[in-house]
This record gives C-alpha cells, sequence and structure tokens, in this order.
C-alpha cells in the first residue's frame, strides 16, 4: 500500500510539474496582457463555452483571440520587444501567431491598434481592416478603421510598412475607403512630433477626424483638448 501511494505521488508530481511547464512555454510563445483600463472583453478561441470574458493581466494571446474594448478603454500586450496596444472602442482579433516561423497576422475589424515589431520577419507581421492590409518592414506603426468612414488608415512611426502593396516610411501613412481602389497618400511629419500634436494637427483633424484617435499617445502642445483618455503606458514597458 506504502509503495502504491508513493507510486501515484510520484505520478501527480509528474504531471503537475508538465503541467507548470505547458503554462510557462504557452506564457513564452505568445503575447501577454501586461494592462488594461476600462471595459475589455476576451473571446478566446481555446474557450469551449464561448463566452466573453473581462481581459485581466497575464491573460495569453493566441491565434483566434478576440479583443474588444470599450470607451475610455485599452489593453497592452508584450512579447519580449514586440508591442501590442489596442485602443478604446476597437476590434481586435489575432488572426496567426507562430513564433518558430516569425510569423504573425492581425486583423482591426473597427478602432485603432498600435504595434512595435521585433522577434518577426520582415513583412511576415501583417494587420488588415476591412480595406487595407500592412506588411511590416520597420518597427512602429498604427491601424485604424473609422466605421463611419468606412476607411482603413495605417501611419508609420518609425521604420517602413508596406500598405497594400506600396512602402511608406517615418510620418507618412496611406487610406483606402470602402470601393475606392486608389491609395490616399498622407503625411504627418509637420503635425505630429517629438512633443507631441502641434497646432497643425489640430487644423489636420478637422479634415481627417480620425486623427483624434492620436491624441491619447500624443498630447496637444500649445492647444488644449480634454476629450480624450491619456495612454499612461504610451512610451514605457
Amino acid at each position: 500500500m506504502v509503495v502504491r501511494r508513493i507510486m501515484s505521488l510520484r505520478i501527480l508530481l509528474t504531471l503537475f510539474s508538465i503541467l507548470l511547464t505547458s503554462v510557462s512555454l504557452s506564457a513564452e510563445e505568445f503575447a501577454v496582457a501586461t494592462f488594461t483600463r476600462g471595459k475589455v472583453s476576451f473571446l478566446s478561441s481555446t474557450d469551449s463555452s464561448k463566452l466573453w470574458k473581462t481581459l485581466k493581466v497575464n491573460d495569453v494571446l493566441k491565434p483566434g483571440d478576440r479583443i474588444k474594448t470599450g470607451n475610455g478603454s485599452k489593453a497592452d500586450f508584450f512579447y519580449k520587444e514586440t508591442e501590442i496596444r489596442i485602443q478604446p472602442n476597437s476590434d481586435f482579433t489575432l488572426k496567426e501567431w507562430n513564433t518558430e516561423n516569425k510569423v504573425a497576422k492581425a486583423y482591426v475589424e473597427k478602432g485603432a491598434a498600435w504595434f512595435r515589431v521585433s522577434n518577426f520577419k520582415k513583412g511576415n507581421f501583417e494587420v488588415s481592416t476591412p480595406t487595407t492590409t500592412a506588411g511590416v518592414r520597420g518597427t512602429a506603426f498604427g491601424v485604424f478603421y473609422e466605421e463611419k468612414e468606412k476607411k482603413g488608415y495605417t501611419c508609420v512611426c518609425e521604420g517602413l510598412v508596406n500598405i497594400n502593396g506600396t512602402e511608406f516610411s517615418k510620418g507618412s501613412g496611406g487610406a483606402l475607403k470602402e470601393g475606392a481602389t486608389e491609395l490616399e497618400k498622407n503625411d504627418y511629419k509637420d503635425i505630429i512630433t517629438k512633443e507631441g500634436a502641434t497646432i497643425q494637427f489640430r487644423e489636420k483633424r478637422k479634415e481627417m477626424p480620425m486623427l483624434s484617435r492620436c491624441l491619447p499617445c500624443h498630447k496637444p502642445v500649445g492647444w488644449e483638448d480634454k476629450s480624450f483618455t491619456p495612454d499612461e503606458t504610451y512610451g514605457k514597458k
């Protein structure tokens, strides 16, 4: 009896060790939530209940998982040096994530998300909206989709990003409206600086309302706007 109990205990300890290793590897292979604010809903592709749950810090983002953020809400995910920051009023899905082959694909159905990409092959980290696809050649960029306009935007913060077959460099970006065939080219160099959003930004926003989504990360300089919630984690790890 004693021998059997010892053997059973050893088996249980072995299984427990395997489980812990599995969880550890899971966290190492995927992006993990490091920050949440407000209402952030999480639909896990591996949850058989198929119920939306509240996203929590340390939750792991896997292929097929979907994130929805409410007004004034956001979520940050990190994988080594790669960052995924999902902004307020957004609907985000991770389509593919393979760290062995260094390939990732994501989809922004509405709202905005910001990315700083490392640890992936050039061009093999793609983010799509209903009208655009951005393939990363550099490191940092933002992707937006405005439902009212039915228009997708991408802006390049660092490096190069290929948007629907056209390359854009830092301080520029592309946009495409549903039904359109020609990619709209935008220049953001004079409206967003290291200090923040300039007065020129305020004027440009009148013709491009989507720029309001940039304010949480790029605070107004020389003018005021209290309609947004500052992103307290932008520029920090």
